[in-house]
Parts: structure tokens; sequence; C-alpha cells
């Protein structure tokens, strides 16, 4: 090993297998074998293929040896991880912000980094490693009602770079209710990086929070169930407890308001409050604490709990339908038209218009059937269809859809949750189009920026898809000035549009009328039975006439629908535009439901998906027929019209229209995780099927198709309990009163549903005979509901169903910690290593005497072998290449004389001068007795050598090329041994002088 000091500290080489070095001992070895092979190139060739191959063997074990250069370095770089949970308060988080921005301003130009992240649940970067601090802010949370220290520590060592220092400050109130962060603090430990950590100091000295609130998962109708409430308080305190059952205030207590005043002390307190559950269905308890003095609470959010109970068999059967996109009041009619039939055959309905139906899963549990009667996806909105999915997926719930003018592909159900579930999907190859002209007009301001701009090209993406190629589509988008991101053209070729519909971005003003002027310019030219643009923005424009241009459009049969996305549009401006153009106007107050939105103004602006005309649907052979179980053929009456669809490959189609393009379904319906759902596209009874309305068959096929659909009862003699402890859910089947020959065939299978509708397997695993458990995470705030299928016996003594529960998270577990826990905080810092940091101190993060200088390694056994490769490469020129010194040397001294451009007939001549002149003094250094004059020698060499051009006697003179054939000279001969120099000079001459007179006549 070798060393040099730098600026920054000791460098030096490192080997990390030296024993490869022991390979140096064969060059001893290979110099003796050498001389013997390579002893015919001569004692310069050789001796450098010697040196070279000495130096290949060399650079090859060195780099065997996985040679490494390591420098010291004390460049640093800091990661600052920034708490954003609920429970950190505002005041705290801003003082950390400052903190960070002091801490900035310390660092050493071109020797200290920093990087920012921001963490609740889960952490974000704000920021990579720079040489300055950038983002002066940090984004909004993503998961605010958990703390996850330990997350936020591994991505703080993925952003450090490794060839500086490295350190990581937290700055936290310490509360993680999420991961492990003594295991990611032993991590940083061992790879030596401290942790600095500054406390979030906080403590609520004055809170009353309610701990626990619960009633039980089922029970009996006119049953009396206690409701379990804990409320905890910090002192001794009054408060009121005001309860809500099925959002109505119970006013049974002695309160003003109908609460209960209370006498709560320090710690816990444990109250029972008895309700009387007169009806079947849901019963939804809210529990709201009041303190008497405003001083003693600090956090409201904590203050509310909520509970449900299911009461009785689920046989109720909800109809949603939806008034508010039809004047004529024709949805109501039909919903009506409906719940008569199935009130005939005693099964109870509940009528209900679609914006009273509640988002939140609990409200479909006592539901075995849920109808929705021409009701539109947009008018349901994303939630709720997640919501009907969940119920039918995961709960085992029943669903009907009856068509109608808003309903399936007419109703933009493409692309939705809700298709996902039904047994018919949108038929894009069966919708008979109009020519269809279509411009759609993209507002891509910087308000547009982020999920809104990405979901308008997706929504215009779906609607391209719905085109034939019959149609013409583009796409403008438009900010301070209008641009054609797809010019008006025929849809043919539609991963082309989507391609150019992709590069959409956002920034810049809004200025609306001049994109609708370009798209008017471009339809108006256009031959086509249909012209319509669609317009989407989500802010104020600049002045126009858009009244003025509406009515225009309008008389030049082009329509327009608008889409406001966002509380800043300017709804009202929309809405006129809609109207007067004879368009339809749309309110999104997210981007997510633009899909949606879009495919269905597209089927609605080509007038396709209806068939109204008269027909009667065909009666067909499909398994288990239950729901058409006793009809025939001459029993289905005609109906006038229908939504085309298109049946999915798993379902059955009892009912349907034949035509020449194949099977159109009329009714479908399938088996879609543990529920069931049925699609009938025609409806609308008053327009479409008034002689349906009139049948007499009309209440049985309809009973039968809820009896289908409905969910199954449950077993009396199984029981499901749920409850939720520290962040973890609980779920326990009880089968104590199973029959114990059954309990040998017991099957179960548990689902859970989260708040956010995505579910997941929830495994229960026998803990007793007759008990099976199963927990799962229950830290997010809202409702999970539990689903457990079940199986026992064979044939009709057996049983099968499905157990439904639940629980509710009423608050996140941040607002349970009413202090900060700077001790876990400090833990972290002496397992690593690090400081506690004072907030009035931000200037200690980049102080000099606090870093760790780091040894960065870099490895250079590649460029080694590079190294090799080269030496290689001349040896093996040197053994194949004959050149030797003097060659080299002469053809050194020609490219320099032809590069300064000395001519060549005198460079001829000069050379013809110097060998002259040399031989000539040879001779007279040899015969110093000959009589010869000068002149005679120079005869004598005329005489001796034919006559030669100059350019010939150069060429030849280096070595050069001639056109003239070259004999080779023979080789010189040796003087014999004993002879000296001037006898074989005396021999040679009186030789020369011998064969000149042979050769005269």
């Amino acid at each position: 090993m070798s060393g040099m000091q730098t600026a920054d500290g000791l460098s030096s080489i490192h080997l990390m297998q030296p024993g490869y070095l022991a390979v140096l001992a064969l060059l001893p070895l290979v110099v003796v074998l050498a001389r013997r092979s390579l002893a015919g190139l001569g004692r310069v060739r050789g001796g450098l293929t010697v040196c070279l191959r000495c130096l290949v063997i060399a650079v090859v074990s060195l780099a065997l040896t996985s040679p490494e250069w390591v420098q010291t370095t004390d460049d640093q770089s800091v990661v600052f991880a920034l708490d954003q949970s609920d429970s950190v308060p505002r005041a705290a988080r801003e003082d950390a912000k400052q903190f960070i921005r002091a801490a900035s301003a310390g660092m050493r130009p071109g020797k200290d980094r920093i990087a920012l992240l921001g963490f609740d649940g889960r952490p974000s970067v704000e920021q990579i490693c720079g040489p300055q601090l950038v983002a002066d802010n940090v984004g909004a949370p993503i998961e605010p009602h958990r703390t996850n220290v330990a997350g936020a520590l591994r991505l703080g060592l993925a952003l450090l770079p490794a060839d500086t220092a490295k350190r990581i400050v937290v700055l936290s109130d310490g509360n993680e209710n999420v991961g492990n962060v003594v295991e990611e603090a032993e991590i940083c430990a061992a790879l030596g990086i401290p942790i600095d950590v500054l406390p979030l100091r906080y403590q609520h000295a004055s809170e009353i929070l309610v701990d626990q609130f619960s009633a039980p998962v089922a029970a009996k109708q006119d049953e009396v169930v206690s409701l379990r409430l804990v409320l905890r308080s910090q002192a001794a305190t009054k408060a009121r407890v005001v309860l809500y059952h099925n959002d109505r205030q119970v006013r049974d207590g002695a309160g003003p308001t109908g609460g209960f005043d209370v006498q709560l002390a320090a710690g816990p307190n444990r109250f029972t409050i008895p309700v009387a559950l007169r009806a079947a269905g849901v019963h939804r308890f809210r529990a709201v604490v009041e303190p008497a003095d405003p001083a003693a609470d600090t956090l409201a959010t904590n203050n509310e709990a909520r509970a449900f109970t299911i009461v009785g068999p689920a046989e109720r059967v909800l109809i949603i339908s939806d008034t508010a996109m039809d004047p004529a009041q024709v949805n109501e009619t039909s919903a009506e038209v409906l719940a008569r039939a199935l009130q005939q055959a005693g099964i109870e309905c509940v009528q209900m218009l679609v914006e009273e139906l509640p988002a939140d899963p609990a409200a479909l549990a006592d539901c075995s059937t849920v109808i929705l009667s021409n009701v539109s996806a947009f008018a349901l909105g994303e939630t709720r269809q997640q919501a009907l999915a969940s119920y039918v997926r995961d709960q085992g719930g029943g669903l009907i859809v009856v068509g109608g003018d808003q309903a399936f592909s007419v109703g933009g159900y493409g692309y939705t949750p809700l298709e996902q579930v039904l047994p018919v999907e949108t038929a894009r190859d069966k919708l008979q189009f109009l020519s269809l002209a279509m411009v759609i007009v993209i507002d891509r301001s910087g308000s547009m920026l982020g999920e809104k701009i990405t979901m308008a090209c997706e929504a215009a993406r779906a609607s391209v898809q719905l085109l034939s190629s019959r149609d013409r589509v583009g796409v403008i988008a438009f900010h301070s000035e209008p641009e054609w991101a797809v010019r008006l053209q025929p849809a043919g070729d539609k991963n082309q549009i989507a391609r150019q519909i992709d590069v959409i971005g956002a920034g810049g003003g809004t200025d609306m009328y001049p994109a609708l002027g370009e798209a008017f310019a471009a339809l108006a030219d256009v031959d086509s039975n249909l012209k319509h643009i669609i317009v989407l923005t989500d802010g104020q424009s600049a002045p126009g006439d858009f009244e003025g241009f509406a009515s225009t459009c309008r008389a030049a049969g082009i329509t327009i629908s608008t889409i406001a996305v966002g509380p800043d549009a300017d709804r009202p401006l929309l809405n006129r535009i809609a109207t007067l153009s004879g368009g339809r106007m749309y309110v999104a107050e997210s981007a997510r439901p633009l899909p949606q939105i879009f495919a269905r103004e597209t089927v609605l602006a080509s007038r396709s998906g209806l068939y109204e005309r008269q027909f009667t649907p065909r009666l067909q052979s499909v398994l288990n027929n239950q729901i058409l179980d006793g009809f025939t053929q001459a029993d289905i009456p005609p109906l006038h019209g229908y939504v085309v669809s298109e049946a999915k490959p798993l379902s059955q189609t009892p009912l349907a229209r034949i035509t020449e393009d194949g099977t159109d379904p009329i009714m479908a319906y399938w088996q879609v995780g543990l529920g069931k759902a049925v699609a009938f596209t025609s409806g609308l009874w008053p327009k479409w099927g008034p002689e349906w309305a009139n049948w007499p068959g009309f209440s049985k096929l309809w009973t039968q198709a809820v009896r289908y659909a409905g969910r199954p009862g449950t077993s009396s003699e199984l029981q499901l309990e749920t409850g939720v402890k520290g962040g973890e859910g609980h779920a326990v089947v009880s089968a104590e009163h199973l029959p114990f020959r059954w309990q040998g065939t017991l099957t179960l299978s548990g689902r859970l549903t989260r708040p956010d509708f995505s579910s997941e397997p929830l495994r229960l695993q026998r803990t007793a005979a007759d008990r099976f458990e199963a927990t799962f995470s229950a830290e997010a705030p809202g409702t999970y509901l539990v689903s457990v299928p079940y199986e026992y016996g064979a044939g009709d003594e057996g049983g099968r169903g499905v157990l439904r529960g639940g629980l509710v998270v009423n608050y996140s577990a941040e607002y349970r910690t009413l202090r900060d826990n700077s001790g876990a905080l400090a833990e972290i810092a002496r397992r690593t290593g690090g400081r506690v940091l004072d907030v009035n101190d931000a200037g200690a993060v980049f102080e000099t005497g606090s870093i760790r200088p780091v040894h960065v390694r870099s490895p250079f056994w590649d460029d080694l072998v590079r190294l090799t490769l080269v030496l290689f490469l001349l040896d093996v020129a040197v053994r194949r290449i004959a050149v030797t010194p003097a060659d080299a040397a002469r053809r050194i001294r020609t490219f320099i004389r032809e590069a300064v451009g000395r001519p060549a007939a005198e460079e001829a001549a000069a050379t013809l001068a110097t060998l002259r002149g040399v031989k000539g003094r040879k001779r007279e250094e040899q015969s110093p007795g000959a009589s010869e004059s000068p002149k005679a020698d120079e005869a004598a060499v005329r005489s001796e050598a034919p006559e030669r051009q100059p350019s010939d006697s150069l060429s030849q003179a280096l070595g050069g090329a001639s056109d003239k054939p070259v004999v080779a000279a023979p080789p010189p001969k040796r003087r014999p041994p004993g002879t000296t120099e001037s006898e074989y000079t005396a021999r040679l001459l009186r030789a020369k002088r011998r064969a000149r007179d042979s050769r005269e006549p």
C-alpha cells in the first residue's frame, strides 16, 4: 500500500487481494524463455518485446488484486426529514421549516450538499442532494393520519451520495405509529451515518377525547342494545354527550339539547347508553362530546365517534333513480313501476334519489338488492360507484341495473367501476354512428397542471376510441393562444392520435374564445351529419362574445357541450354556452370523472347506442335460468327500445335481440366475487315498455330477478364479532351453536373492505374447536366491512351464506397522542452517534467539527485491463512489423522534409552529391598511393554506375519505390580472418580491375 497527501487528507492505493502479486515471481522465467523464442528479432526488437511482455504480466497481476484509489474527504451531504403528520401542531411545523432555512445558510460552498423530504405515513422527496436549498416549502401531506419515521430514514439513505460524509436530520414529534424506527436506526449506525434529531415539542395539557365507541355488530328487531362509550380527559371537568341515531339527535337525555351531562374524572370514563332498535336495517350511531369549559379541550377532531348495528335479515330492496337530468321525471315513473311490481310480491322496497345515496359502504349493509333505474354514471359519481362495486364484489350484495336513455353506454358506464361488475359492457363495434365531426377543446393553462391535464388527456383518448373510422376528430389545447394538438382528421389511426394527445402539457393563461373560433372554422367546412364541440376548462376566461358565438354555432348546426372542472370555473358562462348551442353542461368537482363524461358525450353526440324501434326479445336457453323460469317465448311482450351493449364472456343471456351483426343482450346476469349482478338494457317503461308495465308476468319476472341477485341470509348458528384496538382490527367467528356433526365440515373465507373501497382476503385461523379469528391493520379513519362466506354440511341439511360485520375507526391515532415523544428521538440519536439539536441553534447542523470524514473508494482495475490490451497490441506489432531504427529514422526525416515542402529535385541532387563525396573520401583513405586524379575517380564512378534520373536516385536512396525493376544486391562479403584492413581493400580493388578488364573487347 502506498499513499500521498491531498488537500482533503490522505489518499492511497489499496489492494483488496494482494496475493495475486505473487504472479510477478514468474517474470524472470518469462525473460529466459523469451530470449530463445525471440532470438531472430534482433537485439532491439527482441528486448522491446520482452519488456512489453513483462509489463503485460505485471499490469494483469495488479488488476487481479482489485486495486482501489482511497481518498479521505470531509465533503458532507445532509438530508432533512420533516414530519407532516396530523399530530404535529402547525406552529411547530413552521418552526421546523424555518430551522431548515437557517441551517442551509451555514453550508460551505463547494463542500456541503442538502436534500429535503417530507413524511407522514409515506415519505416523499422534495429535493435531491444539491449545493443549496431549492425547495423552500414542503408539499401537501399524503397520509397525514400516520407517522412513519422508519420509512423516512430508508428514503433518506437512498438520497445520500456515496462520495461524501453523510448525515440525516429528523424533525419530528417522535410519535411513530407505522414501521420500526429502531431497526432503521441500527442500519444507519452500521453504515456509520449519524442521525441528528430536532424534537418538535408540544403538550396538550387540557384535552377531552372519545377513546372508544362501540355497538353490537348485529341485533334483532325491537331489541334494546347497549352502546359503550369511553371518554378520556386530562383533568376533572364537566361535559355533555350528544347522541345521534341515523343522523337524528336522540333527545332522551336531561340536557337542553337532548344530550346528557357527565362529570369526567382524570383518565378514562366509561358509559353505557341503552338504545331500542325498532326497525330492521342498518342503525348508524354518532356520539359527540362537548366540554362545558372550552378551555378544557384543545383538539375538536377527537371529540366525535361513530358505530353501526345491523338489525334483522337483509331483505330490503333499494331502488335508486335520478330525476335531475330529466325534467319529464320519466325516471321516477319507471322506478315507481318497479316498486309496485315488487311490493305485489311482498318485497319491501325503498325508493331513493341518487343524491340521497350515502357513499358510506355501511349504508348498503341492510340491503339485499340495489336497483339502479336509468341512472347515469356521472350522477352516481366515482365514490358511489366504488361503493356499489364493493357492495357486490366484496360483500355479496345483489345489483340490478335497468336501462334507459341515461344508462349503460349512453350513461357513461364505459371505463367505470360500475361497468366492471356488470355482465354487459359498451359494444364499441356495434354502435351505429352517424358521421360525426368533433373537436375537443382542452384548457391547458397553468392551473391545469398535474392530475387535471393528465385526466383530460385520458378522457380525450377514451373519446377517440369510441369513434368510428367514418368520423373526424380534432383536439385544440389552449392557454393564452390556441394550438392544434390534433388537426381535424379521420379517426382511423387511433394510436397515432393518442400519441399526439399525450404530449399536451400545461402552462400559461386562459383565453377560450380564440380556441372556440378555431374549432368553428374547422367544423364549418366539413361534410358531416353531426358536428360537435366539447370544451373543458377550470378557470375564468378572457372576455369574448361567447353568447353570440354559441348562437352562431347553433345556426350552423354545431352543438357545444361544456365541462367545468373545480370550483374556480366560470359555471354560469359555460352553462349559457351549452344552453344556447343546444349542448349539455357538466360540473366536475375533480378531474377523476372526466373520462366518463367524455365517453358519455361522445356517445350522445353521435346519437348512437340507442335502438328505438319495436321488437320482441328472443328467449334463449341458458344454464340455471332462475329469472325467467316458467316463461315461454309466447309470454314475452314487445319492447320499443334498448341500449346497445355487449355481453361479457362469462355471463348468461336469457333475453336477447338477434340481429345480422350478432346478439344484443336484453337481459344478462352473472356472479362476480361474492355477489351477483343483473343487467336489463331496456326499461324506461312509459316510453320503451308500456306493454311490459301492464304484463301480468311483470311482477313475477322482477321478483325472481331480485330473489336470484339478492344476498343470502345468515345462519343463527354462527356469529361474527369485530373490534379495533391500537390500530389493529379483529374479526372473530363463533360456531358454538353449530351442531357438532357439522363442526368438521365448516369452511370459512373472509373478505375485508377498507374505507377507500379496496378489498383484500381475510385469513381466519382456528383458535379453538368452535372459534376462528383474524387480525388486520386498521389505522386509517373510516368504515371497515368484513364479509365471511361460510358453508357446512351437504344437501338440504347443510347451510351456506355470508356473515357480515364491520367496525369504524373514528379518527387518526395521531389525535390520541397529547404530547411529543422526545425520548424516542433521543434514543435514535444515541444509537447512531447523532445529536439532539436545539431549534435556536440551526448553525450546528453544518459545523465542521461534527463531520465524520469518509474514505471514498474508486476502483480502477478496469483501467488496468484497458492498459493491458494496449500493451498486448504493442507486443504483437513489435514482433510482426520488421522496422529497424534506421528505417524508422529515415522515414521520419522524409516525412518532415515533405511537411516543410522542400523540392524533390533539390533533395535528390543534394543526396547524390553527398553520396559521391563520401565515396571519394573513402577511396582516398583506402588507396593513399593511387595515381588517379579526382577527375579520373569521378569518371570511374560514372562508368561503374548506370546513368539515373535524379528522382530515381532519390527514391532508391531513401528506400522508396521506383517504376523500374530493382535487382536485389548480393549480401556483403566478410573479411577473411587474419587479413588486415589495407590488404583486404587492395584485394577488392584488384578484383574490381579484373572484372572491368574482362568486360572490355
